[in-house]
């Protein structure tokens, strides 16, 4: 997609419309400024934030909606890895159950 090829353009076109409606959703019911996108995903740079966040214009109707951050994680793919180690410590060894 970033050398150009139409087709994965496409597919990044798409894919941000559908992530864009559904972060337009949940913001809408937990009111929240910012969402952060991780992982791999996160990593994909202009190519799918900016038809993202193109796309987020259209699908957020509430005014706080249309102030709502969309950022990629700063941990990028480690981010899930990162919290659920926060979490075990937070936690303690209760956290674990087999």
């Amino acid at each position: 997609a970033r050398a150009g090829d139409p087709v994965a353009v496409a597919s990044f076109r798409r894919a941000a419309r559908a992530l864009a409606a559904g972060i337009a959703a949940t913001a809408t019911l937990v009111e929240v400024d910012i969402a952060v996108i991780g992982g791999g995903v996160g990593n994909a740079g202009d190519v799918l934030f900016t038809p993202l966040r193109e796309a987020l214009a259209d699908y957020a109707t509430l005014s706080f909606v249309r102030r709502l951050t969309v950022v990629p994680a700063q941990m990028g793919t480690d981010a899930g890895l990162v919290g659920a180690a926060a979490a075990a410590l937070i936690r303690g060894p209760g956290l674990v159950r087999l």
